[in-house]
């Protein structure tokens, strides 16, 4: 195969050197001997590049070259942060969040956060999910577990930071009270 591309580059240096020598010698203003020599260049040049492009470039990804990426590769790893390094205060809402009967008190009013409406509202619901508390202790594998649950994409609940929300209504509630 190699051998039929090279044929091919000099093949259409030569194309390109007669075109050129014919062009500028029949309809140019130049002479027959510049038509000549810039035939000569052209031609020269046309193949060096076709023949650069062909063998010295990129090779081609066929079925023995191309592997593909594994996923674990093209998707870096979301670090989480383990319990023992967040704050008291997050702590502590993690703590009250675990120590809650959600069927003793009523509900909290999910839409108070940003993003969230009735329809998703009704899905955290039937996700298991009716505390402000709750989603404030979210950390980012309960992200990944919860937005299929209640068809939102995990990076629009990151986007629009339901978490830190949370937190912030959770502990402006604890001041009113």
């Amino acid at each position: 195969m190699p051998g039929a591309m090279q044929s091919s580059s000099g093949k259409t240096g030569v194309v390109v050197a007669a075109l050129v020598i014919l062009g500028l010698g029949l309809f140019g203003a130049v002479g027959w001997l510049a038509a000549l020599v810039l035939g000569l260049v052209a031609g020269v040049l046309m193949g060096a590049l076709l023949h650069w492009l062909v063998h010295e470039g990129t090779p081609p990804m066929d079925a023995d070259h191309w592997s593909p990426v594994p996923l674990e590769a093209a998707v870096p790893a979301v670090p989480v942060a383990s319990r023992d390094f967040r704050s008291p205060v997050i702590r502590e809402i993690i703590a009250e969040a675990d120590r809650q009967d959600t069927d003793s008190e009523p509900a909290d009013d999910l839409r108070r956060i940003k993003g969230i409406g009735p329809k998703v509202e009704a899905a955290l619901h039937a996700a298991g999910v009716t505390r402000l508390s709750q989603i404030a202790a979210w950390d980012e594998a309960r992200v990944e577990e919860v937005a299929p649950k209640i068809g939102r994409a995990a990076s629009r609940i990151r986007g629009d930071d339901w978490i830190g929300q949370a937190r912030n209504l959770v502990a402006t509630d604890r001041e009113g009270a």
